[in-house]
């Protein structure tokens, strides 16, 4: 509400006696007492309190010589969907980064082809080989191969929606390797160390 002096004020009330408590826009955190039940009142607002609500996206209906929405056929065909092509209203469309999808590439992109440009966490199993090789390097014998196994099933292409080198996925192949070639050459030298005693 608009008082005499302009400033907009929002109206709270004390959540013990609901008495209304003038809040100035300036302020972003009350700590008080109710000036009728002494109650401690702490209250913190965040910006948009203040803030407008959002405006409903109105899309123009289609005119019989104009294009109309796959998914709206009443409404005014504005976008193309930048992955499969279809003719989209404002209200259908999706715009990620520089480029409009409809909601359906949106969810095969996010949800079932697992897109790098869409997760928002994203399993960096180059980082999990590495950690497998050089922390638990006195294990290696059994984290080695399931090192290599990670790095070789799911490649060095990148899985994060951030861009990385694959610097990384190289080293821990060439560790995750040494250690199963070093591992592989201590058990061959152990059974003929075994074998000669016994012959």
């Amino acid at each position: 509400m608009e008082t005499d002096a302009g400033k907009t004020e929002a109206t709270l009330q004390c959540p013990t006696c609901r008495n209304n408590l003038s809040l100035d826009q300036s302020a972003n955190r009350v700590s008080e007492d109710c000036p009728v039940c002494r109650c401690e009142v702490r209250i913190t607002i965040f910006p948009r309190f203040y803030e407008e609500p959002p405006k409903q996206i109105n899309s123009p209906l289609a005119s019989e010589d104009e294009a109309v929405c796959s998914f709206y056929p009443e409404l005014r065909a504005e976008k193309v969907c930048d992955v499969c092509g279809c003719l989209m209203s404002q209200k259908a469309s999706a715009k990620w980064g520089d480029k409009d999808y409809c909601l359906p590439c949106l969810y095969r992109l996010r949800e079932e082809k697992k897109d790098a440009a869409f997760v928002a966490r994203a399993r960096l199993y180059d980082n999990r080989a590495l950690a497998m090789v050089t922390w638990f390097a006195p294990f290696s014998l059994f984290t080695a191969p399931v090192a290599l196994f990670l790095l070789l099933r799911h490649g060095k292409g990148n899985q994060s929606f951030v861009p990385r080198s694959a610097n990384r996925w190289w080293l821990a192949l060439l560790l995750s390797s040494a250690w199963i070639l070093l591992w592989g050459a201590i058990i061959i030298i152990w059974i003929s160390l075994v074998l000669s005693e016994v012959s």
